[in-house]
């Protein structure tokens, strides 16, 4: 998906996006502090999911597919738990 894509965005591309944030920067221990939607804000804006951050029915169905696949990314070693700060 391109930031510039309609907001009916197909269920692949938004467990594609939710992926694309499990392995990123602002999943990992630099943003542990911040709340899990304000990281997701920020991920979505960095990379230009304006239209995506905005549409609220979009990023909550977005933010439930993060949540449902933070413990699969942790068993697959995409997402670290255990990291030092």
């Amino acid at each position: 998906m391109t930031p510039t894509e309609p907001l009916d965005t197909p269920e692949a591309a938004l467990d594609d996006i939710a992926w694309d944030f499990l392995s990123s920067e602002f999943a990992g221990r630099t943003y542990a502090d911040w709340p899990l939607d304000r990281r997701l804000d920020v991920f979505l804006r960095h990379r230009g999911y304006r239209a995506l951050h905005d549409d609220g029915s979009a990023y909550g169905d977005l933010l439930d597919r993060v949540m449902d696949n933070i413990s699969v990314a942790v068993r697959a070693g995409t997402l670290s738990v255990n990291a030092r700060r």
